[in-house]
């Protein structure tokens, strides 16, 4: 059985942090490895949009609850601290990171998007950045990606409350159930240089995890078992 910690000692997050860059506005970029690498070890990635806070919180819950030596996956907790500092989708530039990946459809200009998901229209704008990977969010993810390559990767994001996953992986069917949330093959628009599109590019099994429009506070009541298993999550389960 795998241990958990005790609830009193789940307040600060394990040892063991590395640093993998240096956001826009000076803050560490730090990850988590796998305290138990295997060549199935996965990444799992929060904190894309400062604004999506629901599954970062649940994200570090699960950290502070699973003993670090049961961890089979790397984390990283804030893609975009930056952003998650101050309130933001983007990065403290404007960019919406998950618009400036070096996929094949990036495109330059801007995009748009919800302030909430109450919103009838996108309709803020933001900037896909100067070029492809030209945020020191996005360079440094590609470069850790490339040097400790996952055999996948799960992103979660809210609020469209999906799993989405083109390839219907055994692990996006376990996702889907215990987060009780419908598997789809596409969230339904064009997402030009985003993440999952250039994992697409490089052969990167990449999920991605949308919570529902839920505050953090009921997501870690929801869905912190489900996420504390995903850090030990294997294809045998």
């Amino acid at each position: 059985m795998t241990a958990l910690r005790p609830r009193p000692q789940r307040g600060p997050l394990p040892p063991g942090a590395e640093r993998y860059g240096t956001s826009t506005l000076g803050a560490p970029l730090l990850w988590f490895p796998a305290t138990q690498p295997s060549a199935q070890s996965g990444l799992i990635i929060a904190g894309t949009h400062g604004d999506e806070n629901a599954a970062l919180v649940t994200l570090s819950c699960a950290l502070r609850t699973l003993e670090p030596a049961h961890r089979l996956h790397a984390v990283v907790l804030a893609v975009n601290p930056d952003g998650c500092q101050l309130g933001l989708r983007a990065n403290a530039r404007g960019v919406d990171l998950n618009r400036n990946f070096p996929a094949a459809n990036w495109k330059a200009g801007e995009t748009v998007y919800r302030w909430n998901s109450a919103a009838e229209a996108r309709d803020v704008t933001l900037s896909t950045g100067e070029k492809p990977a030209s945020e020191p969010e996005t360079a440094a993810l590609c470069q850790l990606i490339h040097k400790i390559k996952p055999a996948w990767v799960v992103s979660f994001h809210d609020p469209l409350g999906c799993i989405e996953d083109p390839s219907r992986s055994p692990l996006g069917e376990w996702l889907a159930g215990e987060f009780a949330l419908p598997l789809v093959g596409s969230v339904g628009y064009e997402t030009p240089g985003s993440f999952g599109s250039w994992c697409a590019d490089i052969a990167l099994p990449c999920i991605t995890a949308e919570f529902p429009a839920i505050s953090a506070d009921e997501a870690t009541e929801r869905y912190l078992g489900p996420v504390t298993a995903l850090l030990h999550w294997h294809a045998q389960r």
